[in-house]
């Protein structure tokens, strides 16, 4: 959806509310008491009743506007501006083309979002082929620590250890050696241990899966996860980068992003951040499309 297009359907919060209500009525409703699924609307208390039991269920309840006071207008704006562009938009920015006065319900309102994109990508799983590779990726330490210097090194407290998963699409034409990327998943993981990168694998990928990687010797044990894993010398930099051309392309895109708008990112928050790029770009052939798409996943996931 474009601003022309957004104006002319959402000029007031009464449109949102009830655009909103026809999507929620679209995607099912269940009672959280009885689990039936035939509801009424009560417009006085902005809420759907059980026709069996009785019991409400307030219109933002279950979705990631439960327990937010902002206008669903913000919701609505804020939602077309994370998904009209390639790129996003700092919370400071939303703030100020909202004219809100207060920064933290917009961070937070901005977070929900970028949670719901997470819980969406983990309905999918590649089921043939993903090349995989680890990144560091530098953050801001969320907690102040008086008298304590960190060194630079990898285990550093301002340098987080992502799991990077991307699946190449196979093309029909043998003769081609070009393959498009598919669906990319990252993880931020809390730890070097073999057993926090097979947690990871396995949580997204089946047990047929063809895992191409380095010889980086944390990701050896990966064959505990999937059946096949083929591994790469790390010394052969060109062929690391020619057989494992997307997982470097989307780290790079990526830390670009982060350190070009977001400036500096606590490690508590960087899986959100990393679930929007890769929701963004898993969808980037949606076009205008994925407006209604993300409203959806908002609608779906609290």
């Amino acid at each position: 959806m474009n601003l022309l297009d957004f104006g002319r359907y959402f000029p007031n919060e009464e449109t949102c509310i009830e655009h909103f209500k026809t999507e929620r009525e679209k995607n099912g409703l269940r009672c959280k008491r009885c689990n039936n699924t035939t509801h009424y609307w009560k417009k006085d208390k902005m809420a759907f009743q059980c026709k069996k039991c009785g019991y409400r269920t307030a219109l933002r309840s279950g979705t990631v506007l439960e327990n937010s006071h902002l206008p669903y207008l913000y919701w609505y704006k804020a939602i077309l501006m994370l998904s009209a562009t390639k790129k996003t938009f700092s919370a400071n920015e939303v703030q100020c083309q909202l004219r809100h006065d207060v920064y933290e319900p917009i961070w937070k309102m901005l977070h929900k979002i970028r949670e719901a994109m997470g819980k969406r990508d983990t309905n999918y799983k590649p089921t043939e082929f993903i090349e995989i590779d680890e990144s560091f990726f530098e953050t801001t330490n969320t907690k102040k620590r008086k008298d304590r210097k960190i060194k630079r090194v990898r285990e550093n407290q301002k340098i987080a250890k992502v799991l990077v998963l991307i699946e190449p699409i196979s093309e029909k034409n043998k003769h081609n050696t070009y393959k498009p990327a598919g669906h990319i998943k990252m993880i931020v993981m809390d730890g070097s241990r073999a057993n926090k990168i097979n947690r990871g694998v396995e949580a997204i990928a089946d047990n047929d899966t063809i895992i191409l990687s380095n010889d980086n010797n944390k990701q050896n044990d990966i064959e505990k996860v999937v059946k096949r894993n083929y591994i790469i010398k790390l010394s052969d930099i060109k062929e690391v980068k020619k057989t494992l051309p997307w997982v470097h392309s989307a780290i790079g895109n990526a830390k670009k992003i982060l350190k070009g708008i977001h400036h500096c990112n606590g490690k508590d928050y960087l899986q959100n951040y990393l679930n929007e790029f890769c929701y963004k770009y898993n969808r980037r052939y949606f076009g205008e499309k994925l407006f209604e798409r993300l409203l959806v996943a908002c609608i779906n996931y609290s």
